[in-house]
């Protein structure tokens, strides 16, 4: 029965013009606190999404086990659709977050489908690195949910799931951000 962690990335530096935005100051900080706090807890596979906050996020506790980071393409950002411009991507984003999955368009769902078949695959007790929406994906998949926002997971707080009879369940929620904003 592996146990899987989603880990949401740090916080980011924000700006319509930045496409894969770093850590912030504070973000770095957030992400070698959570490398203490998981250090003591036993070693697990380490993947993260191939976005640079992701990956910094997750460099801290490889650092601390010595080990490597596999960089997985399927837990990244959910795509942004044809013509919706860099500068557009937040506000997108931000619009989903009332609607449902149904009303998504067919590059969101093979998304969300690519996300579900990678964590079923998982062997072994492995921390992801990932971001908003690919933790809300899982849970509403999980919950057999059509609803697009499930909750709002604080930067670097951790989701748990654990794979029984083939199928992805929920031991708990990470913890949730105070604010409304992203």
């Amino acid at each position: 029965m592996p146990r899987i962690l989603l880990a949401r990335h740090g916080e980011a530096a924000k700006g319509d013009n930045i496409l894969d935005p770093p850590l912030t100051k504070l973000g770095f900080i957030q992400a070698e606190e959570l490398a203490q706090k998981l250090a003591i807890q036993g070693r697990l596979k380490i993947t993260s999404s191939p976005k640079l906050r992701a990956k910094q996020t997750a460099e801290p506790l490889a650092r601390i086990w010595g080990a490597s980071i596999e960089v997985v393409n399927l837990v990244t950002e959910i795509p942004t659709p044809e013509g919706i411009l860099s500068s557009q991507r937040l506000p997108w984003i931000r619009s989903l977050l009332n609607k449902e999955w149904t009303i998504s368009d067919k590059q969101q769902k093979e998304w969300r489908n690519g996300i579900q078949r990678y964590l079923l695959s998982i062997t072994e007790d492995t921390i992801v690195f990932c971001h908003f929406m690919v933790i809300n994906s899982i849970v509403a998949y999980i919950h057999k949910s059509q609803k697009i926002q499930q909750f709002r997971p604080e930067y670097t707080s951790i989701t748990e799931l654990t794979i029984q009879n083939n199928q992805l369940h929920l031991v708990s929620l990470g913890k949730e951000k105070d604010s409304q904003i992203l």
